[in-house]
């Protein structure tokens, strides 16, 4: 299958569901500690919590236990993990109560994620290993900060936590005994957990109560945090960390006894978790609570004075990457899709846990081109849109937000469409993709202008042609077979042109698909790496391309190939050749709506018909204008034919540069020649809205001359998932 943007897209493995409240998953315990230090039992008297307030919390954790276990102790785990590589022996269930620590995982073991036989102990800042920073409840001054609110020993919930809280996900199905929506973790951590608690009630280990994403502090500071700083956060408020058999498995402090006088750690610790529990839990990343914090029991002989097991917890600390790839190894794809994303000037790396480029980014586009390049001729393909939407193509530079007045494309839901366009360059050579909603972008390069002085004089200027229909398979032969190429004869191209400017439609399509078009030297059987239109099932679609020119046996031409069968219909405007041949050169506008009749207060009846024929003047000095067309509101199928005004007359045109069906919204980019007056005119077959936007001019002293190539795929979001 090729990498076409009419081709299948990635499917996640991992499917949001709709956000409820947090479910505060918590069990109170006063003899409870995530870390080594000692609990403070001094309250300001604002947070002392009374008895009752106690049992309130007691009561509403045994309510949410009950509400999570609704399976029956005979249910499967979502899915079953593969075979490990070294077996883990489940046919001992003793409880591990003197438990021998595993030798740390070096680097090497985790950046390929087999940890089955190590365990990651390493500990750093949450916020550095890319979970993301989260707010904190209490301010400098010990107040609790306005949108925060507590039962007492955590803060799930809160208004202030909404945006945090909508990036975790939650489980989607059950996992054995746990019902669906009960875990909630980012989704790379999501995918340990449910592979581990998965795996080991597969395997006959019994959870009647788990305790995920809890927003506090630790336990062995304060869970409500006052008097004290984002540090003291606990990893269940990153959603990193979970409690399983809360009640079987306490945490507790030891110190040496009567029958273990030489250390705590050959103390007997309280637990029914067996050995091959923390092995698959290993196996999965998670580090076990009960070898003991800081530093833990290595072994039963190990010295110390104290030691705090927490045999309930499982936490995972490495960074999110480290977790995508453990997954993997483990058999669950996370997809993550990362891409470099221009904000307020600056270039960084932004990441979603979405497979295609989010609502609102600034893509950054690098397109390889020849030093000195200021602009590029792309082609902008959009497919697998959320919602209804649109692109704009635009510099880099600057720190341009909010809604944009002009677009180079627009989809609906469920499309797969491409439009040309001439975008600027920055200094690295890069443009940006600004995306409306979420959707996937491909785009292929086509050529590229630069300034006179730089180009050479084998670099190519535009010169209009009489538009000329040089193929209409309609009328000439019958559709065009699926994967076969088709030569276009352009018996009246100018000695020496390199390329050519067409105006290709398809039509009558057998299935959806793409269609290609390039010099016949270069274009090669069967399926291709880039496109020039995407089309559907019986579609009609038309886009605008820059052809390189070749030979179609011994006459001058092109060659097209589409991988459905259709009718195609090629019309020409014009060539680019170097001088005396080519005319124009180009100069860039900055992007401006030269008109919108859906904002139309005055004659409006004479552009929304059928037969309208709507004027408008161009930049000064134009001899033709570079203008984005978009059709929309069509009252019935039709076309759209732009030229100078003295060219066009009433009713058919012998040509068109936009196709429009109901309920569609089209682009199409157009290069139009203007009249002596500095105007030029589009007409409309049927009754619908007109939006053009400027991009460019040519003209004899425009100075950017124009390098084509044959099409190269420089960036595909669908191919940008880790």
């Amino acid at each position: 299958m090729c990498v076409c943007p009419a081709c299948g897209l990635f499917a996640t493995s991992y499917s949001r569901l709709e956000k409820e409240a947090p479910i505060p998953l918590f069990v109170m315990n006063q003899q409870f500690f995530q870390n080594p230090h000692e609990m403070q039992d001094h309250l300001p008297r604002k947070f002392r919590f009374a008895p009752f307030v106690l049992l309130i919390a007691l009561v509403s954790y045994a309510v949410i236990v009950i509400a999570m276990v609704t399976a029956p102790e005979s249910a499967k785990a979502m899915g079953s993990a593969p075979a490990m590589k070294t077996a883990i022996d489940i046919s001992n269930s003793n409880p591990w109560i003197t438990p021998v620590m595993p030798s740390k995982c070096t680097e090497v073991q985790i950046a390929a994620g087999d940890v089955a036989s190590c365990v990651i102990t390493k500990y750093t800042d949450v916020t550095k290993t890319g979970w993301g920073t989260p707010p904190f409840p209490i301010a400098a001054d010990g107040t609790l900060n306005p949108g925060w609110k507590s039962n007492g020993w955590a803060y799930s919930g809160s208004p202030a936590l909404k945006d945090w809280e909508a990036a975790l996900w939650k489980n989607a199905n059950k996992v054995g005994t746990i019902r669906a929506g009960a875990l909630q973790a980012p989704p790379a951590a999501l995918a340990l957990f449910e592979g581990f608690l998965g795996e080991i009630q597969a395997n006959g280990y019994r959870i009647t109560d788990a305790i995920g994403y809890n927003f506090r502090c630790t336990s062995n500071t304060r869970k409500d945090c006052v008097g004290l700083t984002s540090t003291s956060l606990s990893n269940h408020s990153w959603g990193l960390a979970i409690d399983i058999n809360v009640g079987t498995n306490p945490e507790v402090r030891y110190v040496p006894t009567a029958d273990s006088p030489t250390t705590a750690c050959s103390v007997p610790m309280a637990t029914n978790i067996p050995q091959w529990v923390v092995q698959t839990a290993e196996k999965w990343g998670l580090l076990w609570g009960g070898y003991g914090w800081s530093g833990g029991c290595a072994t039963s002989t190990t010295v110390k004075s104290s030691v705090i097991r927490d045999p309930m917890h499982f936490e995972f600390r490495g960074t999110v990457d480290e977790a995508v790839k453990i997954a993997s190894v483990n058999g669950i794809s996370v997809k993550r899709y990362c891409s470099n994303v221009v904000e307020s000037g600056a270039t960084i790396r932004k990441c979603t846990w979405q497979d295609r480029p989010q609502a609102g980014w600034r893509t950054s586009v690098p397109l390889l081109g020849p030093a000195g390049a200021t602009s590029a001729l792309v082609n902008i393909t959009l497919t697998g849109a959320s919602e209804a939407g649109y692109v704009t193509a635009e510099s880099c530079d600057g720190n341009v937000t909010g809604d944009r007045s002009w677009s180079n494309g627009n989809v609906a839901i469920g499309a797969t469409v491409a439009n040309l366009a001439v975008v600027p360059l920055d200094a690295f050579g890069r443009f940006c993709l600004y995306n409306s909603t979420a959707m996937h972008m491909i785009v292929d390069a086509q050529g590229f202008f630069m300034p006179s002085r730089l180009a050479g004089s084998g670099a190519a200027m535009f010169t209009p042609l009489s538009p000329t229909r040089v193929l209409d398979t309609r009328s000439a032969g019958g559709k065009v077979v699926a994967l076969s190429e088709n030569g276009v004869v352009v018996a009246h191209a100018p000695a020496g042109s390199v390329a050519m400017l067409s105006n290709i439609t398809v039509t009558g399509t057998a299935g959806a698909g793409y269609l290609t078009a390039d010099s016949c030297e270069n274009l090669q059987p069967g399926e291709q790496t880039r496109s020039n239109i995407n089309f559907g099932n019986d579609d009609t679609v038309a886009n605008l391309a820059v052809v390189p020119m070749g030979l179609v046996g011994d006459k001058p031409g092109f060659c097209t190939l589409a991988n459905a069968g259709l009718n195609q219909i090629i019309d020409v405007q014009g060539v680019f050749a170097p001088s005396p041949i080519g005319q124009w050169g180009y100069t860039p506008a900055a992007p401006s709506r030269l008109i919108d009749t859906r904002q139309c207060t005055n004659n409006c009846a004479d552009v929304f018909k059928a037969g309208a024929m709507i004027k408008m003047t161009a930049p000064a000095g134009a001899s033709a204008v570079l203008i984005n067309l978009t059709l929309t509101d069509a009252k019935s199928a039709g076309y759209a034919t732009a030229d100078k005004c003295s060219a066009l007359v009433p009713g058919p045109q012998a040509q068109s540069n936009a196709n429009v069906t109901v309920g569609r919204s089209v682009a199409n980019l157009a290069v139009v020649p203007v009249d002596a007056d500095g105007t030029f005119c589009i007409y409309t077959s049927s009754a619908a809205r007109v939006i053009v936007d400027v991009q460019g001019t040519f003209s004899p002293s425009g100075d950017l001359r124009f390098i084509p190539v044959s099409s190269v795929r420089r960036f595909d979001s669908r191919g940008t998932v880790n």
